[in-house]
């Protein structure tokens, strides 16, 4: 890693994720949150239960997966979720008379979030793809997805084909993010160190963590300022804040 005359470090190479953070997904996350706790506890305010969520992740940040959830993620996400549920609700001040509720909330989030949803690319994100292109910044792209024809027809489909020196989807590769095999695939097509590669995402285990272990420098996109009460991370606003980190574009 190089470090900039303002004293950051600066890097060679950018590895991104796609979903909700070079393509943005509607309804935002924390929209969908506050749809769901709204359909539970109609009194409950959208702006308490970003704080109880922003208040949620404070602890769930301390929770990391074994070796073994590493295989399979699903039911450690299960687990993260539905002691996000119980942090908010405790948070809220709510007690919901439900058996299983925090199970339950889990299942309704997934739901609200994934029903109906639309993507897009923002005229910033396209902007910043185009600027590191332009200065010949290697970017890769690593996505957990079930279709291993998804990611490239998505690319093929938005034009930014030949943007990235290598595209990895975890339904081709074997491996989802946050197991270090996947990074680690993304370094050797890049043909560089860990510590000279940036990681941005929004998703905190596999975007920050997940690539922190294995040496990366994580970027936590965090638009929607879910990860805010969060002491000791990385976290960014808006994705061209990470063109600070390469001097040379303007």
């Amino acid at each position: 890693m190089l470090i900039t005359m303002a004293g950051k470090p600066q890097f060679k190479a950018v590895c991104f994720d796609w979903g909700n953070t070079i393509e943005i997904g509607t309804p935002a996350i924390v929209v969908a949150l506050q749809r769901l706790w709204k359909q539970f506890f109609p009194k409950v305010r959208a702006a308490d239960i970003l704080e109880a969520s922003q208040t949620a992740w404070t602890e769930l940040v301390t929770i990391v997966p074994t070796r073994k959830d590493l295989k399979d993620m699903d039911m450690f996400r299960q687990k993260l979720y539905a002691r996000q549920a119980e942090i908010m609700a405790r948070e809220l001040k709510v007690d919901p008379d439900i058996p299983d509720w925090p199970w339950v909330v889990n299942d309704f989030f997934n739901e609200e979030y994934f029903r109906n949803r639309s993507w897009r690319i923002p005229r910033v994100h396209a902007r910043v793809l185009r600027k590191l292109r332009a200065a010949e910044v290697p970017m890769a792209v690593i996505s957990n997805d079930n279709d291993p024809a998804q990611l490239p027809k998505l690319i093929s489909d938005l034009g930014l084909t030949g943007f990235f020196q290598t595209e990895i989807s975890s339904s081709s590769f074997g491996f989802c993010k946050p197991h270090p095999k996947i990074y680690l695939a993304a370094l050797d097509h890049l043909d560089l160190r860990a510590d000279e590669v940036m990681f941005v995402g929004d998703d905190y285990h596999n975007d920050y963590w997940g690539p922190e272990q294995v040496g990366m420098f994580p970027v936590l996109f965090d638009p929607n300022k879910l990860h805010i009460k969060v002491k000791g991370i990385f976290r960014i606003e808006s994705l061209d804040e990470i063109l600070d980190f390469f001097p040379d574009i303007e």
